[in-house]
């Protein structure tokens, strides 16, 4: 009868150490899925932060672009302005004869320019050429220095050469233009463009 007794004792010592290695194992298995589930969130938690910061980049670079394009775009619609206002100066001074006063201030000023008293030529826009005849044949001095008025292409005003074509004064429309626009164009952006509250 020992026998069933000693077996019923190892049987409950053995069921006793399967449950405790049974509970050892839960416990290191818990222990295990506690330490997976935070590896798992430190993980998930630095990908976030990973793809947040990289669709922040992402955004600043979009938003730097899109501001970049934008600034190209008004720049170059006031550049197009700014063309399209020079264009319809040029226009305006090729298409109106200038005022017969203003026509012999350049002529004098041209003229002028040469310090001695030789024989010079005159030289203008077709449409200015019966208008410069005019003033020539009405000045005494300028009849007596200007021997011929030649026709050029340009939008107005004159050009003064001495006879042998190797000193000339520019007093044409083009060339004032040209010489004016670099140093208006920054008045001109502010005016059309710039904030005028001062």
């Amino acid at each position: 009868m020992e026998t069933p007794k000693m077996r019923d004792a190892i049987l409950s010592k053995a069921r006793q150490e399967a449950l405790d290695l049974l509970n050892e194992a839960r416990s290191r298995a818990g222990d295990r899925v506690l330490k997976a589930e935070e590896q798992w969130r430190q993980r998930f938690e630095t990908e976030k932060q990973r793809l947040l910061s990289d669709s922040r980049r992402e955004a600043a670079r979009i938003i730097a672009q899109a501001d970049l394009k934008a600034r190209q775009e008004l720049l170059k619609e006031k550049d197009d302005i700014i063309k399209e206002m020079i264009g319809r100066v040029r226009k305006s001074l090729t298409d109106n004869a200038p005022e017969t006063g203003a026509l012999s201030h350049l002529i004098n000023e041209a003229v002028g320019a040469f310090q001695s008293e030789q024989p010079l030529k005159i030289k203008t826009a077709g449409k200015d050429m019966a208008k410069v005849k005019e003033i020539i044949s009405r000045d005494p001095k300028l009849r007596k220095r200007i021997t011929d008025v030649q026709e050029i292409a340009c939008m107005g005003g004159v050009i003064s050469e001495s006879l042998d074509e190797k000193v000339s004064v520019d007093n044409t429309f083009d060339t004032r233009l040209e010489m004016l626009i670099p140093k208006i164009m920054p008045q001109v952006g502010d005016i059309l463009f710039g904030d005028r509250r001062q």
